[in-house]
């Protein structure tokens, strides 16, 4: 399994134009402090999900937000 992770813009729109990074596990990735972050775990998830999940940097780990996503349409 691969995870394809992404900065989040401050402007929330899914329409722009997202450039991911592919690592095999969350703990190869060091996240900026306090940056949010779209977070796939494949690329199926990222072709068909209807929601974005977030995470944010916790110190250089990624922490996922359990109550913060962004619908896609």
């Amino acid at each position: 399994m691969s995870y394809y992770i992404a900065k989040q813009s401050g402007n929330l729109l899914v329409s722009d134009m997202v450039v991911y990074r592919v690592v095999k596990r969350l703990s190869d990735f060091k996240a900026e402090d306090g940056q949010k972050y779209r977070v796939f775990k494949s690329k199926k998830e990222m072709k068909n999900s209807w929601t974005v999940p977030m995470y944010v940097g916790v110190g250089d780990k990624l922490k996922k937000l359990k109550d913060e996503f962004v619908l896609r349409f």
